[in-house]
């Protein structure tokens, strides 16, 4: 076979245009041919560098994909006799079988959960002929728009970020971000140092640590370093470039400059709540009749009393509406509660809620009781209520049934009337300390509970809404608008408060 046949046939084939005896014939010629296997090399690296440089501007067939496929993987292969050989061994079963099937998506860079109740929405960059990607999972060119709750996503490289709503995050790369607007904390290990993440107005690059970015400040973005350390460089020319330290922080303004500000990493969340030790959840959001059910999946329905209801609110959706009043004795029965022996003995609890006070309370009782569990003619066990003297959160623990180790925690901000506020206080049965929250804040000094008698502490009867002493001496009924109620048998974090408030 002359040179210039040898080359005609090897572009034919790599064309497809060569029929099956003139493929037969070029392997014969390969297997026997040293010079002829170099041409064949040759031409393969120059065709395969052609169709690279013009594939945007061709309009290839389904067959013609599939033999650009194979193409490639003669240029990857072609690098000897054999391995030539191989390959048109492979083109031939390639006619022969057709078309390779479609490709599925590649492995999810990352992937993320997210707080009850949030709201997104999620874009992918797909080629043609490539599947979308399906749940919650992050491939270059994704994009995440958080309109309401908290996400936390995990990289494959190990880094961690929890983003707030409003916000908006797309992947770049594997190691590189883009946050169009949020709130973000970001953690990355040491194998994933040099992650990035880009926002209009600053880049910045990990050097192994824990940091937050705020682009929502009104004065420029910010960057707070909490471990380790980054490199913020303003993306406006000639502005500044510095690196951070723990604890320092940095916000840019319009010129591109670096200033200095305090660092607070308190106003980033670094983790979602999770549902270790979630005793119940009613969201009040599709109740069956006087049933409102428990969303943590434990099983404990609460039902209706008195003229307690489930009402629209335009702000939170279905949420319970309480009178108050003695005379109507709302309130919520969670009386199954009893059933969880772990609740507060060794650990301790939480107890989480939002409510909407009414303006003007007519009920003229000492305590709006929000969640209370005690025992029967007694007051409660542990209970989470404002005092409508103060309007301050106000619960109560106590352990023997005299009342002689009741310890009272009391917060030190008002909860106005007529406004949602989340309220929560927990109980620390480790460190024997009792916080309040509002709106995700603590409130004053944890109050010391070592006094309560762990022995003791039981009860039969749970209730949203009012106090569970049946003979009602004070009338300690909660007036206004509840949602959202959490109960825990474990104190939680106060970043977990703060991701619930969210």
């Amino acid at each position: 076979m002359t040179p210039s046949d040898l080359e005609s046939k090897i572009l034919q084939m790599l064309d497809g245009e060569l029929p099956a005896d003139g493929v037969e014939a070029l392997e014969a010629e390969l297997l026997q041919n040293a010079e002829s296997r170099e041409i064949y090399r040759r031409l393969v690296r120059l065709h395969s560098s052609l169709e690279i440089r013009h594939e945007s501007l061709a309009a290839i067939s389904n067959a013609k994909v599939a033999q650009i496929s194979t193409r490639q993987r003669i240029v990857n292969l072609a690098l000897g006799a054999a391995a030539a050989i191989a390959l048109v061994s492979v083109i031939v079963l390639s006619l022969k079988k057709g078309p390779d099937p479609p490709k599925g998506p590649d492995p999810p860079i990352a992937s993320f959960r997210t707080s009850p109740g949030s709201l997104f929405t999620l874009t992918h960059e797909v080629a043609d002929g490539e599947e979308a990607r399906k749940g919650q999972e992050l491939a270059v060119g994704s994009r995440l728009s958080l309109q309401e709750g908290t996400v936390e996503g995990a990289f494959r490289s190990g880094v961690r970020v929890v983003v707030e709503a409003p916000c908006d995050l797309r992947l770049l790369a594997e190691d590189r971000v883009a946050l169009g607007e949020g709130a973000a904390w970001f953690e990355v290990p040491a194998e994933a140092m040099g992650f990035s993440v880009e926002t209009q107005q600053l880049t910045v690059i990990d050097l192994g640590t824990a940091f937050g970015i705020d682009t929502l400040a009104g004065e420029g973005h910010e960057v707070h370093v909490v471990k380790g350390a980054v490199e913020v460089a303003s993306r406006v020319e000639g502005g500044e470039t510095r690196t951070l330290q723990e604890g320092e922080a940095q916000r840019v303004d319009a010129l591109g400059k670096l200033h200095e500000i305090s660092s607070d990493a308190d106003r980033f969340t670094v983790a979602l709540v999770r549902s270790e030790g979630l005793v119940g959840h009613w969201e009040f959001e599709a109740p069956l009749e006087d049933i409102t059910p428990d969303s943590s999946g434990n099983g404990h329905s609460g039902r209706l009393e008195g003229r307690a209801r489930i009402v629209t609110d335009q702000e939170r959706g279905n949420v319970l509406s309480l009178s108050g009043l003695r005379s109507s004795r709302d309130a919520v029965d969670i009386d199954s509660i009893r059933e969880i022996p772990t609740l507060l003995k060794h650990r301790g609890a939480t107890l989480t809620a939002w409510i909407k006070r009414n303006m003007y309370d007519s009920g003229g009782h000492q305590y709006g009781y929000i969640v209370a569990l005690g025992a029967s003619g007694d007051i409660p066990v542990m209970s989470l209520g404002i005092n409508d003297d103060t309007r301050f959160v106000t619960g109560f623990i106590e352990g023997d049934a005299e009342g002689d180790d009741q310890v009272m925690v009391v917060g030190d901000t008002a909860v106005e009337g007529g406004v949602w506020t989340h309220v929560a206080i927990t109980y620390d049965r480790v460190n024997n300390e009792a916080i309040t929250y509002v709106n995700g804040v603590a409130q004053g000094s944890p109050t010391d509970i070592s006094k309560v008698d762990d022995g003791a502490l039981d009860w039969s009867m749970g209730l949203i809404g009012r106090t569970p002493d049946i003979f009602d001496i004070d009338d300690r009924f909660f007036g206004g608008l509840i949602d959202d109620v959490h109960i825990y048998d474990r104190p939680l974090k106060s970043n977990e408060i703060r991701a619930l408030v969210r």
